[in-house]
């Protein structure tokens, strides 16, 4: 579990069932790996499970595996739960197969939290650089990678120079975080590996810098643990947006009240089809994805949550059809400028939908922009 602020928490050790669906999950994703002796680290990827092994991608030579990797002690090191999980294993196979070279392994008997930092360290940082000034004066251009209130990880873009910027070495650190502050502070390089580098704030940030840092990056550590949490529904979304999509159809209305639906179904008789989703991003987006509308209605009452909610959840879905809004608050111009930012092609008065005006309207905008689905032209005396 992580904290508010990030720092890891009460990281439960996994073994039986849990861990047999852990690395059930680890395969199917394809999820990155590490094999590690105490000097050596190579990295991997999930392919299969096999029986009682897993199956991975070699990456070595079988010299390599034969010298380094076939005695004890061997670990499995991966990311679960936003943190570093280890466990032995060992080699049982070195597989060739045309082109395609892959290991077999144990499955280790229980993976036990492994992870050295104190807090889990953002990825999502956008395009954030930076530089680091050494002790010497030299400087170097970065990019950051990392990052949490205690220390980042970095990519150079400048080549490092042959001092100041070992393990050990303080150097100074200044941030421009993407739509975000700009935060400085004093780091000890704790690890370099070519042009990476991990570097811990020393002293710990605290005052301007650690004000700065926390409003832009707590709410991403939140989202990070939420889509940890959500990954299986996301799993499903993605599989569904891989496959073939069916036709656009219908009508598709986003509303939070339960008893309106009823009404706009009634209105429009059986075509077109109407279906119904409360706007919320995870069934609007999986309706989209599933069966796309040929019209997309949408229901505002101004209100500032529905407002932001239906924001984030156009942003993010694709609309290729016509969206419809009908204002349903009591204040018709303000919900009318929310349709304008929503780019909507229309813009109604929630009463218009009881006029026999709207299900031909409806049957217009489908005949309008998907001329080879809509069928024969409404009727102008229905």
């Amino acid at each position: 579990m992580i904290a508010g602020d990030g720092r890891y928490s009460r990281l439960e050790t996994l073994q039986g069932a849990g861990l047999d669906a852990a690395l059930t999950e680890l395969c199917e994703r394809r999820q990155g790996l590490f094999l590690a002796t105490p000097y050596l680290s190579f990295e991997s990827r999930f392919l299969e499970r096999a029986g009682p092994a897993i199956r991975i991608r070699a990456t070595m030579s079988h010299n390599v595996v034969r010298s380094t990797l076939s005695q004890p002690p061997l670990r499995l090191r991966v990311l679960w739960n936003l943190a570093r999980y280890g466990g032995a294993t060992r080699i049982l196979e070195y597989e060739t197969a045309g082109d395609t070279k892959t290991l077999l392994l144990a499955a280790p008997s229980v993976l036990a939290p492994d992870e050295q930092r104190r807090a889990y360290r953002l990825e999502q940082v956008g395009r954030s650089t930076g530089t680091l000034g050494s002790q010497e004066l030299a400087l170097v251009r970065v990019t950051l990678e990392t990052v949490n209130q205690w220390g980042i990880g970095v990519f150079c873009v400048d080549p490092l120079p042959p001092s100041g910027f070992q393990a050990g070495r303080m150097v100074r650190v200044a941030l421009a975080l993407e739509q975000g502050p700009a935060v400085q502070a004093t780091a000890r390089v704790c690890h370099a590996s070519g042009p990476y580098l991990g570097l811990v704030f020393t002293p710990p940030l605290e005052g301007a810098a650690l004000d700065a840092l926390s409003p832009w990056l707590l709410p991403r550590l939140a989202e990070a643990q939420r889509l940890w949490k959500d990954r299986a529904n996301l799993r499903v979304l993605m599989e569904l947006a891989a496959r073939p999509k069916a036709a656009p159809d219908g009508v598709l209305l986003v509303c939070g009240d339960g008893s309106f639906p009823p009404k706009v179904a009634a209105a429009l008789g059986p075509q077109p089809a109407l279906r119904f989703v409360y706007p919320a991003m995870a069934p609007f987006r999986e309706a989209m994805t599933c069966q796309p509308p040929q019209v997309l209605l949408l229901v505002l009452t101004g209100g500032l949550e529905e407002s932001h909610r239906l924001r984030t959840m156009l942003e993010n879905v694709p609309i290729r059809c016509p969206v419809v809004a009908l204002g349903a608050g009591p204040d018709q111009e303000q919900t009318r400028a929310l349709a304008a930012e929503l780019r909507s092609t229309l813009f109604l008065e929630q009463s218009s939908v009881l006029t026999p005006f709207f299900p031909r309207l409806m049957l217009g905008l489908i005949r309008k922009h998907w001329p080879a689905a809509a069928g024969p032209p409404p009727d102008p005396a229905g």
